[in-house]
């Protein structure tokens, strides 16, 4: 494949996709070959269709850093990021180059909290920065979609599928990487999640930059093989390729055929739907324990995401569920709860003590907090080390910030006798407070109160975390 052929198959891929050239299209860019690639060929793709050649057009290049790796490898990628972005602009198309910089420790701060290890973490972070940089577009109006093109290739889809199968994935996860998944955001954002390169491997790539003369950076971590996905790329794929000559092709037929009968399990699930509670959801028994087995498991998963489940499932715990014996049988594992009252299957997940009894959090330092409303992240502000910047996403996630709180503070729930300083310096109740906000009962002892240790005032009601008003004294 010549380097006009790749930049065609890319372009092609993202209207196959549903893109049209009036949307917004961002591209995940690391720095790495694939990503490198994928930039060049969507540009060169742009410049030299007569289609699109005499139209201007505006690419976002958001780049990750995670702090993993050292300080010099990872600022070494991100000043190369922005030196390709410039290099690769012309008058006819315009890349805007965002570099996201992780909190150093804050993707093991997710391992530690998500339990599903730090290739996972990293992913996490990353496809939040990535729908967060959407979100900034704001409210769209018209026709105008965003669509992510992100850089993963035919060796990543082997990979993948080869660390779903010893991981006992099911149907639906056998089918490797989609080509397209949307989602949507709050504020009616759609975000498109494309990848044009999946079908093109990575000799394809390597060559398709030597031959533009284009140099990319190689990332220091391919090489541990503490991580999973590394020791089968570099143990085990080594062993196929020596022992099972075309391998590659009977595993991408494999997920041809996983396609099929996923989206025949998908098409019959649908028949389905959970009602909510405000804690969970629920099903009639008789209709859950009436589907087929295949159909029984699509459906449990669903109800997984519709509570949010924030760690992995294993299958011996999903198994207990999918032939639970209908009796007042409770299952509580892994922050869900399941258990049939009546005539219903319920599936909830575990309020912590705290949500009940309250919470209550002293904050001196950076630090990621996890409730059962969502998470906070709290910075150092950059100008000056003595004060915080606040964020908070919700379970929802949605995205609330509050900035320049003073170090140390608390975090917490109301407590009797709380009080706050008008505009007037008169002192209010939190409790009125609360009241004029027309809070509802339910919300009152969970809307964050942040209390400032230095000056010993409430300086925050955080009350739009839960859709109402804000108190900020100032």
């Amino acid at each position: 494949m010549d380097t006009d052929e790749l930049s065609c198959k890319v372009g092609t891929s993202l209207f196959n996709n549903g893109f049209s050239f009036d949307d917004y299209l961002c591209v995940g860019v690391s720095g790495g070959a694939d990503s490198v690639c994928l930039l060049s060929a969507i540009v060169d793709f742009f410049s030299n269709d007569l289609r699109f050649s005499s139209r201007k057009k505006t690419i976002y290049v958001v780049s990750i850093n995670h702090n993993i790796r050292s300080q010099e490898e990872s600022l070494s990628d991100c000043e190369y990021v922005k030196t390709l972005c410039n290099s690769l602009s012309t008058k006819m198309i315009k890349i805007e180059c965002k570099i996201v910089e992780l909190k150093k420790g804050e993707v093991l701060n997710i391992e530690s909290e998500r339990k599903k290890g730090i290739e996972e973490a990293a992913r996490y972070l990353r496809y939040k920065a990535f729908e967060e940089f959407a979100m900034s577009f704001g409210n769209l109006k018209g026709k105008a979609k965003i669509f992510f093109a992100l850089a993963h290739n035919q060796n990543d889809q082997i990979e993948t599928l080869i660390m779903r199968f010893l991981q006992g994935a099911g149907s639906s996860s056998k089918c490797g990487i989609l080509n397209h998944r949307k989602i949507n955001l709050s504020n009616n954002v759609e975000l498109n999640y494309i990848r044009p390169l999946l079908d093109v491997n990575r000799s394809q790539i390597e060559n398709f930059l030597i031959n533009k003369k284009i140099q990319w950076k190689n990332d220091s971590t391919n090489l541990d093989n503490s991580y999973l996905r590394n020791r089968i790329r570099n143990l085990v794929i080594p062993l196929f390729d020596d022992n099972f000559p075309g391998w590659e092709n009977a595993v991408l037929s494999g997920r041809e055929k996983a396609l099929c009968e996923s989206s025949f399990i998908e098409k019959y699930s649908e028949n389905y739907s959970w009602e909510k509670t405000d804690d969970g959801v629920f099903m009639q028994k008789n209709i859950f324990f009436g589907m087929d087995i295949a159909i029984r498991e699509r459906v449990f998963f669903k109800a997984l995401e519709l509570i949010k489940a924030k760690k992995r499932i294993p299958y011996s715990f999903v198994k207990k569920v999918l032939f639970l014996n209908q009796k007042d049988e409770k299952f509580q594992k892994f922050g869900i709860e399941c258990f049939i009252d009546g005539e219903n299957l319920f599936i909830k997940n575990i309020k912590n003590k705290a949500t009940i009894t309250g919470f209550f959090d002293i904050i001196e330092d950076e630090c990621t907090l996890e409730f059962d409303f969502g998470t906070l992240f709290v910075e150092r502000s950059s100008e000056n080390c003595d004060y915080a910047n606040l964020r908070f996403v919700t379970n929802e996630e949605k995205v609330y910030f509050v900035n320049k709180i003073k170090f140390p503070f608390c975090f917490r729930n109301r407590q009797l006798n709380d009080s706050v300083l008008t505009k007037d310096k008169f002192s209010k109740s939190v409790s009125d407070v609360l009241s004029d906000f027309k809070v509802a009962v339910q919300d009152k002892n969970l809307i964050p109160i942040i209390y400032s240790l230095d000056s010993k005032k409430i300086v925050v009601i955080w009350g739009e975390l839960f859709g109402y008003q804000n108190w900020i004294v100032n």
